[in-house]
């Protein structure tokens, strides 16, 4: 239930804090493109410590836009919609419809990615120990 709720012509309405035992946060940003386009709305999947986004929520079956890896990457909040996630070499601006939304998904991906973070550590230590 991570969708933003939609009046027929009205703004998303602010969405729940995702369950604190959910590893998946789904939901509608506006991603940074370029100076011409500005930024464009994408469907964003935050799943396994990784970040997807989409076009559109049908695209998910087959075209993935991008993945960014949480465990490398380092969150930032801009101002009171807007967050920046950059990791090697790329930076991400991404604005949600409201301040409560944007510490949703800040929230949402710190968890994942300190989770990815331990899981990665976990994975190290055990490739020592062989």
């Amino acid at each position: 239930m991570s969708e933003p709720l939609r009046e027929a012509s009205g703004p998303a309405l602010p969405l729940p804090p995702p369950p604190a035992n959910s590893d998946t946060h789904k939901g509608w940003l506006h991603k940074w493109t370029n100076y011409l386009k500005g930024y464009q709305r994408r469907w964003f999947v935050l799943s396994n410590g990784l970040l997807s986004y989409y076009r559109t929520q049908a695209e998910m079956g087959h075209t993935c836009r991008g993945t960014i890896n949480l465990a490398t990457t380092h969150i930032d909040i801009e101002d009171s919609c807007t967050f920046v996630l950059s990791d090697s070499g790329r930076t991400y601006h991404l604005k949600a419809s409201s301040e409560v939304e944007r510490q949703h998904w800040v929230t949402a991906l710190e968890l994942a990615k300190s989770k990815a973070i331990r899981m990665m550590n976990n994975q190290s230590g055990d490739e020592k120990i062989l």
